[in-house]
């Protein structure tokens, strides 16, 4: 272990943290990561990083990009809104010149074709505020990248993995699991961040698909599963009438009974269904 790995050890734990390092900033949802096994169990999900470009949200004190940068990646890139933390990696930047760099950016804002290269790779430890907004982005042009290793609030996990017939099941599962496989690793407990949160949180891994699993148009699937899971409850005959004046044809067309209600129906269904739905309705932003 070299020195600044030493003095990164000692820092790092959460009596040393609150002594010495920044106060987390609870508008950007940052939760820092205390334990290096976790960082290892994080990092060796995402496969070989070797011939792979690699981007990091969110890094921090730099705890996962340490261990991202054990790993040899072809090139990391760190995006980091907070300015005070951009300046703690400076020794990192030293260390790996011409492999690591960070820019100051909001994650949501940024084209990631225009800051790296093919085949890419994602490791990140998401800030809790922007983590479904940013992880829908990608979903948006999930075929960029070559898998993403995200941990997320467990909540927000359960949500993603979620299968038919769940209470988490919803139009987050739906979108996410027709285009990727996707699959739940491991929790983790409050207490290995600093600030402790209130919730547990969850890694999962993310395997792009290089088609959907059904053919689909995804605005009218992501607008109509907005729609009916917004009454969950409700029977999908009675959900679908705040969406088309046809709502029988399209049913007996999709070859549903309407008795269902959303959570009920399999991700093939869901897509029969919006193949065959107008989508007259199709005019507001998309959000889940």
């Amino acid at each position: 272990m070299d020195f600044s790995q030493l003095i990164f050890k000692i820092l790092y734990n959460e009596n040393n943290m609150r002594k010495f390092l920044l106060k987390p900033k609870k508008s950007l949802g940052q939760n820092f990561i205390l334990s290096s096994e976790i960082t290892k169990k994080i990092v060796a999900l995402a496969g070989s990083l070797e011939n792979f470009n690699v981007i990091e949200i969110g890094p921090g004190y730099g705890a996962l990009t340490r261990e991202i940068l054990v790993h040899n990646p072809k090139s990391l890139l760190s995006i980091e809104k907070d300015r005070d933390l951009v300046k703690h990696h400076d020794q990192l930047l030293n260390e790996h010149q011409g492999k690591y760099r960070i820019i100051e950016a909001d994650a949501l804002h940024v084209t990631e074709e225009e800051l790296i290269e093919r085949p890419v790779k994602v490791i990140a430890n998401l800030p809790y505020n922007i983590s479904v907004v940013l992880f829908l982005k990608w979903l948006n042009n999930i075929k960029f990248f070559t898998n993403l290793t995200l941990m997320f609030q467990k909540e927000v996990a359960d949500r993603i993995t979620a299968r038919p017939n769940s209470k988490d099941y919803g139009s987050l599962s739906v979108l996410s699991q027709l285009l990727c496989d996707i699959k739940k690793e491991f929790d983790i407990e409050p207490k290995e961040f600093f600030p402790r949160p209130k919730i547990h949180s969850s890694v999962i891994t993310v395997n792009p698909l290089p088609t959907p699993k059904f053919a689909v148009n995804l605005e009218t699937l992501t607008r109509l599963t907005r729609a009916v899971f917004a009454q969950r409850r409700k029977m999908l005959r009675n959900s679908l009438q705040n969406i088309t004046n046809h709502a029988e044809t399209v049913l007996e067309n999709a070859k549903l009974s309407g008795n269902q209600r959303p959570e009920n129906l399999t991700i093939e269904q869901f897509c029969s269904l919006a193949n065959n739905v107008e989508c007259s309705f199709c005019k507001s932003p998309i959000a889940i």
